[in-house]
């Protein structure tokens, strides 16, 4: 049933970026597919399509914060880029969010490495 739901998804992020692009927005829908990609890979690192046999859940933890970064990162830039080329003002305000969000997560991950 999973893999239905993801098949789906890639069709609808397939569709934004195609509708992102001819409505001239491109950067604006390559920042809500980012954000939206690193939140549908999460979930598979939450609970993984097949199971794993020796699980380490330090390491699947890491994924996560690393994945979770990477969203609110690729977001964030494409939101800062699509501001500079004009598809929209609110970005200003939302892309520095999204680039706070995602330093904090590696902030989290790099604490978590030395302690």
């Amino acid at each position: 049933m999973r893999a239905f739901w993801l098949t789906l998804f890639a069709i609808g992020a397939a569709t934004v970026l195609v509708f992102g692009w001819q409505d001239g927005v491109p950067f604006t829908a390559a920042a809500f597919v980012a954000f939206f990609v690193s939140r549908v890979w999460r979930s598979v690192i939450k609970r993984p399509l097949s199971p794993r046999r020796h699980d380490d859940p330090v390491r699947r933890a890491n994924q996560f914060i690393v994945v979770t970064a990477g969203g609110y990162l690729a977001a964030g830039i494409l939101a800062c880029v699509a501001a500079v080329v004009g598809e929209g003002q609110e970005w200003l305000y939302v892309a520095p969010c999204f680039l706070i969000m995602g330093m904090l997560q590696l902030a989290l991950l790099s604490s978590r490495r030395q302690a």
